[in-house]
């Protein structure tokens, strides 16, 4: 029998929705783990057939969170180090991109590619740079001096994905919107970013993404319990004596949850964003 054109396309189509369920299921399954361990009770989790249903689940797991491992705190750090990298990226490489965008000099073009050399630089190698920086700033064991370290390795990035943005807003609409007596921040806030909607709402969640699961800075510049957001917390419930493995798929569970809501929340500007911008 021989298949006709729009035959083998139906059976394309079918056949990488297939392969893709697959993967999405494969990429699922280590969160499906640690939804599943971190509501079974330690006899269960420690068992030799952890795989086993277990008898009764519990919620021990996610109360010991707050009650023995500073998760309000630690949830409260991580909101504000997300938060205000996200506000500070934004406005500070929304600006930087529309300079790039619509006053370019001589050299602009190298600058740009510095900055992105500067974003391949491996964040390891900055740490001690940094430490000292911080150090004399007083900004140790402190979400500012996190912040400030999550925003410098993220500005790059944001630049590079808001200039195509901005370099697509026809210059005719901010000529029109200057001769009606707007300034060029006004313009720039009022015109130019709801006309890169898409592009802003990308750099919301990269800079959201890069705030929120950022481990090496808060490692290496917070030692207060108190101060620690969620991702340098979950380590305190690994000791020399035991690992605590409930709270730590629980702790999992509460860090991942919102990236995902966002991702979802955003889906249809990210995807219209990174077509646009790359």
């Amino acid at each position: 029998m021989t298949l006709t054109y729009h035959d083998r396309k139906r059976l394309g189509v079918a056949a990488s929705g297939i392969v893709l369920t697959v993967i999405a299921g494969l990429m699922l399954l280590p969160m499906l783990w640690m939804a599943f361990t971190s509501v079974k009770p330690d006899s269960a989790i420690f068992s030799r057939t952890p795989l086993r249903w277990p008898d009764a689940f519990t919620g021990e797991h996610y109360a010991n969170l707050f009650t023995q491992f500073h998760f309000g705190p630690s949830s409260l750090n991580s909101t504000l180090i997300a938060v205000v990298t996200v506000v500070t990226s934004v406005i500070l490489g929304g600006l930087g991109a529309y300079g790039f965008a619509r006053y370019p000099w001589r050299g602009s073009g190298v600058a740009l590619g510095f900055l992105m050399v500067a974003r391949m630089v491996t964040p390891s190698a900055l740490v001690v740079p940094l430490y000292v920086i911080m150090q004399a700033l007083g900004l140790l064991n402190s979400v500012t001096g996190v912040i400030v370290g999550v925003t410098v390795l993220n500005l790059p990035f944001v630049i590079w994905i808001l200039r195509p943005f901005f370099a697509t807003v026809p210059r005719e609409v901010e000529e029109a919107a200057e001769l009606d007596g707007l300034s060029p921040f006004a313009v720039f806030f009022r015109i130019v970013i709801p006309l890169a909607r898409p592009g802003i709402m990308t750099a919301v969640l990269y800079s959201f993404l890069a705030g929120w699961t950022d481990l090496l800075f808060p490692m290496t510049f917070i030692t207060d319990a108190e101060v620690m957001p969620l991702t340098s917390g979950l380590l305190q419930m690994q000791t020399g004596y035991k690992i605590y493995w409930g709270e730590l798929m629980a702790g999992g569970i509460a860090l991942t949850l919102p990236p995902v809501v966002l991702c979802f929340a955003l889906q249809r500007n990210l995807l219209s964003g990174l077509r646009a911008g790359y």
